[in-house]
């Protein structure tokens, strides 16, 4: 399966849920491979893959990341849904960080949820798309309870706060790179 929803610089945790959802690798593991580099994760096998050019084949890389995981002794994704909250939380940071907006982050997370077969995880960012989607045109929407067009912003942005407290990532955090 292949997922591209963004092109910023991807995060350890990001990199191993996309991983565990089999999807294909872009060129972002190799800039993710230079910042474990120049953060002083030098393994053997983040320098393999720093020589890695597209197109890429995706056994070989998810080899190198088996590799890499083991080296580094990264925590172990249990699950989808954990992967899942793993890539959620990581938009969810962008959008808080100002690097993203809300639309297109809930835009991104609402194809992960029609992509991965509705997953109740991501279905309050769906919610919300579609409450805002439909705000940008009618006075009304049945989407979101209370929301409207003053108030979607501010619902959004509660409700994404709300959700990094609930998942911090702490297991993840001095593997991060791409965002502190």
């Amino acid at each position: 399966m292949s997922m591209n929803l963004t092109q910023e610089p991807r995060n350890t945790s990001e990199i191993y849920a996309r991983r565990f959802l089999d999807f294909g690798p872009d060129e972002t593991i190799i800039n993710w491979a230079e910042n474990m580099v120049l953060a002083g994760y030098d393994t053997c096998s983040l320098s393999i893959l720093l020589g890695e050019i597209a197109p890429f084949n995706k056994f070989e890389i998810d080899e190198m990341l088996d590799c890499i995981h083991s080296e580094l002794q990264l925590p172990k994704i249990q699950n989808r849904s954990e992967a899942l909250k793993i890539i959620a939380t990581v938009y969810v940071h962008r959008f808080l960080a100002g690097v993203t907006n809300s639309a297109s982050t809930l835009f991104a997370l609402t194809q992960l949820y029609i992509n991965e077969e509705r997953d109740d995880v991501l279905y309050d960012f769906y919610l919300l798309h579609n409450a805002a989607a439909d705000l940008e045109f009618e006075e009304i929407q049945y989407y979101w309870p209370d929301a409207n067009r003053k108030n979607i912003e501010k619902i959004i942005l509660d409700r994404c706060r709300s959700w990094i407290e609930q998942h911090p990532l702490n297991s993840w955090r001095r593997f991060e790179c791409a965002f502190s």
